[in-house]
């Protein structure tokens, strides 16, 4: 953007800027108050307004006055102080004006007095000086009224995602330039010292921010605790709303609408209440959600221990069991011990009898055995003669058998040694065959170095091969690049290809009604045509089917009725989409307006066709000169026919194809029951307006064209013709792209076998190369292979001394292992000796215990019964020994047990208890009780146990029920005393805002209401807006879809104007609102903001538009700043371009 002029209305800024960046900013004193403009509703500001002039960057020479145009001004008498009167230009001292002049003016704190960017997107150099009240930015599309937003909102901190705009900051930075910056400067608190300039420095190079405020360097975080000190919500849509977020503001939430409205309107006090009743009414929601679980698990808990208590008595009872058989298990302790100490003591009695009656036994049969005695004696110490005689036998076959061990062992070292003399004599003469073997090779080797080969150069062979392999690449470059050259064609010739197959089906099409009608409907309105298309091919995934547009799916019976049934619907009624239950509404619309981005209508009926009944008999309509209902000519499907029923009141709409007359239109008129119908040429609607009397009646009457739907029309033969050329075009080209085809293939080949050849000479050029590399590096190597050799036989050398040396010792060794053999063998012929000794002694000794066994033998016969009655004796005491050792052994033990599971005075009980019982009446008395214990089983074993643990957690959740109850009650009462006091002031609040909108929509004859929805979920609190355009229609809720975008524009600018006079925030921002609206909505529109905006008290506001009707109101509290720029915009604008003279001129030319 090479210039940039501003126009202000109160006090005019006339901004200029260019590529010289070394000019310096002037700015004039501003002149007193004028007095009131005498043309009210003209576009132009004032011309007696205070007056300041900006010399921006790129000015010639000094700043002077343009003497001419004072003498021109001068001559409107109603200018109090002549320009030449007013004091000379100078440098504005950041903040003078606004710190000096701020109260006066009106400025409410946090207010913007100024902005100034450098380098900020197509701004070289600018400075607004802004009004209190409204201030109206305008200027054609592309000259940068826009920018002034996006510098408001990046200079005041706020992220770039809040424009709807570029995401980076650098792409904020002028074209060409490193920097940018930003200089916003807030009127200052009552008490402060000094205005805040917020300043922003973006560098491109690495999408950085630096902020500042009064100059001195701070932190984003500090730029965002001075918004919050002035109540700016730059992102919050209704205090700030940019070009790109206009449609967002009709997309809020209902609950979000309400959370901006507040945060822009209510006091802080409320919002904060808001958020504490948010909080405790989500802590209201967890206590109760907490309680209810709790109170439930106490009730699952209750009953789960209920189901226990049929098995907790059984194992009570079979614990009160168990308990007795261990009392009896003890008893039976006790009455163990004391049988087994009385029948001790029993054995112990007999024991000593028996040895009393043994003892007089043996006394009386002692000379008797005296002789049996001393010859057992006698075959004892034979015995003992045997034994040892057996084992000097034993000794010597071990030492024999130790001889045969060391003979072999002996045996198995001389053939080991045999062995590895063989061994080491097979490498002697390997090693020696080895050297013979390494003189020849070296003679060879040596024979072999004499013959020197060609020398080789290597730097000569490589540049030869890359000489070749450069050629290759050459080559192989031209042969990818003909390739992708090759891939192109391609992919031209299937685009042609798709392109011609395009043509011939539109061409086809042309023929085919259906096609001529899918052709109009492209020629329409493309995003419908797309959607159609989707439509077609994705019917499965809707509930029920979704009917496309009513100018393909619905006709016209009669084409003589075909116009006049068009009269009645609007275009939009014709390319609409028609859903038949929510969900499928809901499905379509995310698909069109969110995943494919379309801007088309969609619609839905609840109400079936036949429910739309005509409000009079047919046969009354003739009466009328009237033929039928639109409903008798329209054909189509049941659910589009209630669609437009439901939108456009078909069923009650008539038609004729002759125009009636003035009887009959009394007659409808007198009727009540038609509002609207088509005759002749002409529609007709009758409004009626009960509220004023029976006679507030008016009737419109406008002449229709012929409707472009439903008309067979021939085909568009120009078209035909166009197709046809197009198609003729493109086969010239695919005839073009097949040759290039082939030349570019032919060109390939030749190139492939220049390849094939190149590689081939490449390869045999490296297989030489390498060939003599070889031969040459071989010959080189021979010197240090030949004295490897050499060390090779020297180590064979001295390997064969040491082999002839180990062979030496290893005879030596076996020597010594012959002669150790011979030995071994003579000691095992001792040993041999030794064991014919040592037998021939043990039979003797034998013999001799044969006859002492006989003499004993016949002596024990003479005494064989004396014998016997000893014997049966020792053997009864021996039996009552080991009797009374066990007995003694089982009353100890019995005596350990009763001392271990008995303490002292369970033991005094139980020993009273087990008097005079016997084992078997104890014992009897466990099977009993064992037998009672058997018979009560519990199906839980663990009931006792888990009806304990049941207990204990039972207690538990009580008590957390009882405190989820404390704290349920705790924030009741907090939500009550909060609500009471924030519910009554959002209801005045929003009754505001209501009075306001619905006195806006009044004023251009349409009904609006603002509301609160209270929902039992304070989540869902939320502001409802409902309007309504048009008389036939009943209030609905603002959205996307529902209006057209010049109504949601209306409404988006009339609930902004309704908090205007409420607003918490210093300024606010609307950009392009007026975009899509009709001159008369617009016209009424800038009256109302002009009559809000410029109230007494008001914060200030900015309007940004691209244009502007003639003859609107002006306000003397309103300024004007104009934006013009172009590559022909004098560079001297801000000398020449001076609104004030405009401004008398004007005022001189209406004056007259």
């Amino acid at each position: 953007m090479d210039d940039r002029f501003s126009r202000e209305g109160r006090r005019p800024s006339h901004l200029n800027s260019n590529h010289n960046s070394n000019d310096n900013i002037n700015r004039s004193r501003p002149r007193p108050q004028p007095r009131p403009s005498p043309f009210r509703n003209s576009s132009a500001p004032d011309a007696a307004d205070d007056s300041s002039h900006v010399r921006l960057r790129g000015g010639r020479g000094p700043r002077r006055r343009d003497h001419d145009q004072d003498e021109d001004m001068s001559e409107d008498p109603s200018d109090d102080t002549p320009e030449d009167e007013a004091p000379p230009a100078r440098r504005r001292a950041p903040g003078s004006r606004s710190e000096n002049e701020a109260l006066k003016t009106g400025f409410q704190p946090g207010a913007i007095l100024r902005v100034k960017v450098v380098n900020f997107v197509t701004y070289e150099k600018a400075e607004f000086f802004l009004g209190p009240n409204l201030n109206m930015v305008i200027g054609p599309n592309g000259t940068g009224k826009s920018s002034l937003v996006c510098a408001i909102c990046l200079g005041l901190g706020y992220a770039s995602s809040v424009l709807g705009r570029a995401s980076a900051y650098g792409e904020f930075v002028k074209h060409g330039k490193d920097e940018a910056e930003i200089e916003v400067e807030l009127q200052k608190k009552p008490g402060d010292a000094r205005n805040s300039i917020v300043g922003l420095c973006i560098r491109r190079e690495d999408n950085s921010r630096k902020f500042s405020i009064n100059g001195r360097k701070t932190t984003l975080k500090d730029i965002q605790e001075l918004m919050k000190s002035f109540r700016i919500q730059i992102d919050n849509l209704c205090q700030f709303l940019p070009q790109d977020k206009v449609a967002e503001f009709a997309g809020l939430g209902p609950v979000e609408l309400l959370e901006k409205t507040l945060q822009a309107a209510a006091p802080q006090q409320m919002i904060q209440w808001q958020k504490d009743l948010r909080e405790y009414f989500k802590g209201q929601k967890e206590a109760e959600l907490s309680a209810h679980e709790s109170n439930e698990q106490l009730r699952k808990m209750e009953a789960r221990q209920q189901v226990l208590q049929a098995d907790v008595e059984k194992l009570r009872e079979r614990k009160e069991i168990q308990a007795a058989i261990v009392t009896l298990n003890k008893v039976e302790l006790v009455v163990k011990y004391n049988e087994a100490r009385r029948e001790y003591g029993e054995t112990k009695k007999r024991k000593k009898e028996a040895e009393q009656s043994l003892k007089r036994l043996q006394d009386s049969s002692a000379p008797s055995l005296a002789a049996v005695n001393h010859k057992q004696e006698y075959q004892a110490q034979i015995k003992q003669v045997v034994e040892r005689r057996k084992g000097r036998l034993r000794a010597a076959e071990h030492a024999a058998d130790d001889a045969v061990t060391k003979i072999e062992a002996a045996k198995n070292r001389v053939q080991e040694l045999n062995t590895s003399i063989e061994a080491e004599a097979t490498n002697f003469q390997a090693k020696k065959a080895e050297g013979n073997r390494l003189r020849i090779a070296i003679s060879r080797l040596e024979k072999k170095y004499e013959n020197r080969p060609k020398e080789f150069d290597a730097a000569e062979w490589n540049g030869r091969i890359r000489e070749k392999q450069h050629l290759e690449r050459d080559k192989d470059a031209e042969l990818k690049e003909l390739g992708e050259e090759l891939l192109k064609i391609k992919s031209q010739g299937s685009e042609k290809h798709k392109q011609l197959k395009k043509f011939a089906q539109e061409l086809d099409n042309l023929d085919s009604q259906q096609g001529q009608l899918l052709n109009q409907l492209k020629r329409i309105n493309s995003d419908v045509a797309k959607g159609w298309d989707w439509l077609q091919n994705n019917q499965g995934i809707f509930e029920k089917e979704v009917f496309g547009p009513p100018m393909l799916s619905c006709s016209v019976k009669d084409k003589r009725y075909s116009d006049l049934v068009q009269s009645l619907l609007a275009p939009n009624d014709f390319l609409c989409f028609t859903a038949q239950t929510k969900d499928d509404h809901k499905k379509l619309s995310e698909q069109f307006y969110q995943t494919m981005g379309l801007s088309v209508t969609i619609r839905s009926c609840a109400t079936d066709y036949s429910s739309f009944k005509p409000p009079l008999p047919r046969a009354d309509l003739g009466r009328l000169g009237l033929d039928g209902y639109v409903t008798d000519y329209l054909e189509g499907p049941e659910p589009v026919l209630a669609m437009l029923c439901a939108e456009k009141r078909l069923h009650a709409s008539a038609l004729a194809l002759q125009d009636i007359s003035e009887e009959e239109f009394e007659r409808i008129k007198e009727n009540e029951r038609i509002s609207q119908f088509a005759a002749g040429q002409q529609l007709y609607r009758i409004t009626r307006r009960r509220e004023y009397g029976p006679g507030a009646v008016s009737t419109r009457v406008t002449q229709f064209q012929r409707g472009q739907f439903w008309s067979d029309q021939p085909v568009d033969m120009t078209e035909k013709t166009e197709l046809r050329r197009k198609l003729d075009e493109l086969q010239g080209e695919i005839t073009e792209l097949k040759t290039q085809m082939n030349e570019k293939s032919e060109k390939r080949k030749e190139l492939l076998e220049e390849l094939g050849v190149l590689a081939e000479e490449v390869r045999t050029l490296q297989g030489n190369k390498n060939e003599l590399q070889r031969a040459f590096n071989e010959w080189q190597a021979l010197p240090d292979s030949i004295e490897a050799e050499k060390r090779k036989l020297q180590q064979q050398k001295d390997e064969l001394a040491g082999t002839r040396a180990r062979i030496r010792e290893l005879e030596r060794a076996r020597d010594e292992a012959v002669l150790e053999q011979a030995k071994c063998v003579l000691h095992h012929q001792r040993t041999i000796a030794d064991i014919k000794t040592a037998y021939q002694d043990l039979v003797d000794v034998q013999l001799l215990l044969v006859e002492a066994t006989s003499d004993l033998a016949a002596l024990k016969d003479r005494n064989a019964e004396l014998t016997q009655k000893l014997e049966a004796e020792k053997q009864a005491l021996k039996d009552l020994t080991k009797q009374m050792n066990d007995l003694h052994a089982t009353a100890s033990q019995a005596k350990d047990d009763v001392a271990e599971f008995l303490s002292a005075a369970d033991r005094e009980e139980l020993l009273a208890f087990a008097k005079d019982r016997t084992l078997e009446d104890v014992t009897q008395d466990i099977r009993t009780e064992k037998a009672k214990l058997e018979v009560i089983q519990a199906s839980n074993p663990h009931a006792l146990e888990e009806f304990e643990n049941w207990a204990a957690r039972i207690e538990k959740e009580r008590q957390n029920h009882t405190g989820q109850e404390a704290r349920l009650a705790a924030l009741n009462n907090k939500i009550n005393t909060i609500r009471s006091q924030w519910e009554p002031k959002l209801d005045d609040l929003v009754g505001q805002i209501n009075d306001a909108f619905s006195y806006n929509f009044e004023q251009i004859s349409c009904a609006g209401e603002v509301g609160v929805h209270k929902d039992e979920d304070f989540d869902k609190w939320a502001i409802e807006i409902k309007v309504k355009f048009r008389e036939n229609e009943t209030l609905q809720r603002l959205d996307q879809h529902r209006q057209s975008g010049g109504e949601r524009a209306v409404s988006t600018i009339f609930y902004l104007m309704s908090l205007q006079s409420m607003a918490q925030a210093p300024f606010r921002v609307v950009d392009e609102i007026n975009q899509g609206m009709d001159p008369r909505n617009e016209r009424m529109v800038h009256e109302r903001m002009v009559e809000i905006a410029c109230r007494e008290h008001t914060s200030q506001y900015f309007l940004i538009t691209p244009k502007l009707l003639s003859g609107l109101r002006y306000d003397e509290r309103m300024r004007v700043h104009t934006i013009v720029s172009g590559e022909h915009v004098d560079p001297e604008g801000t000398e020449k371009m001076d609104f004030s003279k405009f401004a008398k001129l004007q005022r001189s030319v209406m004056a007259h």
